[in-house]
């Protein structure tokens, strides 16, 4: 045992470095008071531990933990990069499909007169500028983790999230500007049949785009199953339940697809809009009260998606996890004694990660009952990130 002496403030802090043997390899410091300033080296021998101190004290390799880092690790990772594609080959889709929408929507309403068709418009391209975003959140996501990112760059996801959110607020707060401001001037005449036919196009459009989308939503089933953990003597049986999941809801497809029913929604509006016009050519305030309503319902749409960056960014604990079944469940895991200052949090939409102090009995193994927590918070709850500070009792 040798111990390295630093002078610094009264009294010396004293490393005190365990040689590796069949006790295991550790440190740990004391407190000691000397008079000298110089660094000063102590030698001591150590008996050989007995069989009782080597039961408290495994070697090193029974400390080590089978579980992968999902951020840091490349292996890992690669099991995002075909959801990752299928993403990147939806929102180049959409990009395109869009733009050749916006255009055609943006000749009909100047020709027709209408705003609503030109709001129509604008929030393509506030939907374009979105999917952009969003593409490039997607390809910065595949991203390896480094030592200063040391969680990667899945972050970027929700900011890109909220880039898209505001673009719409932006752009329906200048349209609602604009039809304020025709609703008291009362100038221009609108083109009812033309305004119409637009309105028709972009809802069919949608429609299809809708349900190309919504293939994308995953649905949870839960199982019930009995499993069975044995310590020793003691065995007790845990019932958990677990998630036959589907590929999770990326955030950003789920901007788009909240995009395409905003949009939908805004083609129905458009589209009874025009007809009334083009029976009544001089009820020409329906364009405006159109335009209106759906800057406005647009805006409402937001507010889910809004609330969900809200909860990453507060890193509070994801609604589909239950933190008092959670803790339950760990409670009830053999070895374990109790469970405290447990966290749960998001880095995205998805990709949860979870750390906790767990007490255990001084005669269970440390590595089987990290891998039960391990495997219990992966396969009940999904949580593939896990870090547990071992405590004994």
């Amino acid at each position: 045992m040798i111990f390295y002496c630093f002078q610094r403030e009264l009294p010396l802090i004293i490393t005190m470095v365990l040689n590796t043997g069949p006790a295991g390899t550790g440190y740990f410091t004391i407190p000691m008071e000397t008079g000298s300033s110089e660094l000063q080296t102590l030698t001591v021998q150590t008996p050989t531990p007995s069989a009782q101190e080597k039961k408290y004290f495994p070697p090193k390799q029974h400390l080590l933990c089978s579980a992968t880092c999902p951020f840091s690790n490349q292996a890992y990772n690669k099991s995002d990069v075909a959801k990752r594609s299928k993403t990147t080959l939806k929102l180049w889709g959409l990009i395109f499909v869009y733009t050749m929408t916006m255009i055609i929507q943006i000749v009909g309403g100047l020709r027709a007169n209408s705003l609503a068709i030109l709001t129509d418009a604008a929030h393509l391209l506030s939907d374009i500028a979105g999917f952009s975003v969003s593409l490039f959140t997607v390809w910065v996501s595949g991203w390896e983790a480094t030592p200063q990112q040391s969680f990667g760059f899945n972050r970027l996801e929700v900011i890109g999230a909220l880039l898209s959110v505001q673009l719409i607020w932006l752009i329906s707060g200048t349209l609602i500007y604009e039809a304020i401001e025709r609703l008291i001037t009362k100038r221009g005449e609108v083109n009812g049949k033309l305004m119409f036919v637009i309105a028709a196009f972009g809802f069919l459009v949608n429609f299809l785009l809708v349900f190309w989308l919504g293939h994308d939503h995953s649905h949870h089933s839960h199982v019930a199953h009995t499993r069975k953990m044995e310590d020793g003597e003691e065995s007790q049986e845990l019932v958990l339940e677990s998630h036959e999941k589907t590929e999770m809801l990326n955030i950003n497809i789920e901007g788009a697809y909240l995009h395409l029913i905003t949009d939908l929604i805004q083609s129905v509006g458009v589209m009874i809009g025009g007809c009334i016009i083009w029976l009544k050519p001089k009820w020409l305030v329906v364009d405006l009260v159109c335009t209106l309503v759906f800057s406005v319902v647009a805006l409402g749409t937001t507010l889910p998606m809004l609330r969900n960056v809200f909860y990453v960014l507060m890193e509070r604990a994801p609604k589909e996890i239950d933190i008092a079944k959670l803790e339950n469940g760990l409670k009830c895991i053999g070895g374990v004694c109790d469970v405290h200052d447990l966290h749960v949090w998001a880095i995205t939409v998805g990709k949860h990660v979870l750390s906790c102090h767990v007490v255990i009995g001084t005669e269970v193994s440390p590595n089987e009952v990290l891998n039960r927590i391990r495997e219990y918070c992966e396969q009940t709850f999904g949580i593939a990130h896990v870090t547990i500070q071992l405590e004994q009792e």
